[in-house]
């Protein structure tokens, strides 16, 4: 059985705003991706392959205030 080690690490305040957005904008292309993982399913009856996510991940829809 295998055993993994987690860390505890606290963030200084001053990056604390920096870190949030970049949070968001990883949320946001998640969200993105999953939505046409599951639509593609719905409509084509297959998953998306690695390849197309690839693909689809490099040119989200842009959101207002979100920096990628």
């Amino acid at each position: 059985m295998e055993k993994t080690k987690t860390l505890k690490v606290r963030v200084k305040d001053k990056h604390a705003k920096q870190l949030r957005k970049m949070a968001g904008a990883v949320n946001f292309v998640w969200n993105y991706i999953n939505e046409l993982s599951s639509r593609s399913i719905r409509e084509r009856g297959e998953f998306l392959s690695v390849y197309d996510i690839h693909k689809l991940a490099l040119n989200p829809p842009v959101q207002t205030g979100q920096v990628f």
